[in-house]
């Protein structure tokens, strides 16, 4: 468990508070809505300078940015001292020093269970006794797992305003939700899925139910937008 008293506030205070409370410079929370979808645009809370924000947003550097791509290939917390960045990302990352951010840091990415990712990074200009995080992140690792899960659920809480609750779709309700969405009729599902045309028109029908929605087009738009699919 983490001691950061998140109770109360917003990500966005909620990202400093994390800073104080870990001794690092900076924080950030990436957190993309629908799963492996990564044209959709993220949600980000950071305490970064405004220039470098509007710089990373400029130049779209969400789309090669080393961190990001680690956490896709790492469960755990890990720290940046073992990413080499290829290509781009070498520009990138002389932009950060121009830019006055700390080149040392750690990472850690939450998926929930309906296939949202969220990115939580911590950087810093000195690393704490040393060159890299490492030797820390074993005795962080517990609560910087819980304190990952903890900050995604306050930012989908964000996400989805007006206290609605966010509609508990089972996987495979989200499987041929997402299928409709490109175009498949139920029964080239059903083949796709390999599942019976009733069972397919089964968990439509209940996607549908869940979402409040009249027509299976409303069902499959409302789960794009907050993010389902």
């Amino acid at each position: 468990m983490t001691d950061v008293d998140l109770k109360s506030c917003t990500v966005q205070d909620a990202v400093q508070r994390i800073a104080d409370f870990y001794q690092v410079d900076y924080v950030t929370l990436h957190l993309f809505r629908s799963g492996e979808d990564a044209q959709n645009k993220p949600y980000v809370r950071t305490n970064y300078p405004d220039a470098w924000v509007s710089h990373y947003l400029l130049n779209d550097y969400v789309r090669i940015d080393p961190v990001l791509q680690m956490a896709e290939r790492i469960a755990g917390p890990f720290c940046w001292s073992s990413i080499v960045p290829q290509g781009a990302q070498v520009e990138m990352m002389d932009q950060t020093i121009k830019y006055g951010l700390g080149q040392t840091g750690f990472s850690v990415r939450h998926v929930d269970a309906i296939g949202r990712r969220s990115v939580l990074s911590f950087n810093a200009h000195d690393a704490r006794g040393g060159d890299i995080w490492e030797p820390h992140l074993a005795e962080m690792r517990d609560g910087l797992i819980h304190l990952a899960h903890e900050i995604h659920l306050m930012a989908l809480a964000e996400i989805y305003v007006d206290g609605e609750t966010l509609p508990q779709l089972s996987p495979r309700e989200i499987e041929c939700l997402k299928w409709t969405a490109k175009g498949k009729a139920h029964t080239e599902i059903a083949i796709i899925l390999k599942l019976s045309d009733h069972t397919v028109r089964g968990y439509l029908k209940d996607a549908r139910m869940k979402l409040d929605c009249v027509t299976l087009a409303q069902a499959v738009s409302k789960a794009s937008t907050l993010g389902l699919i």
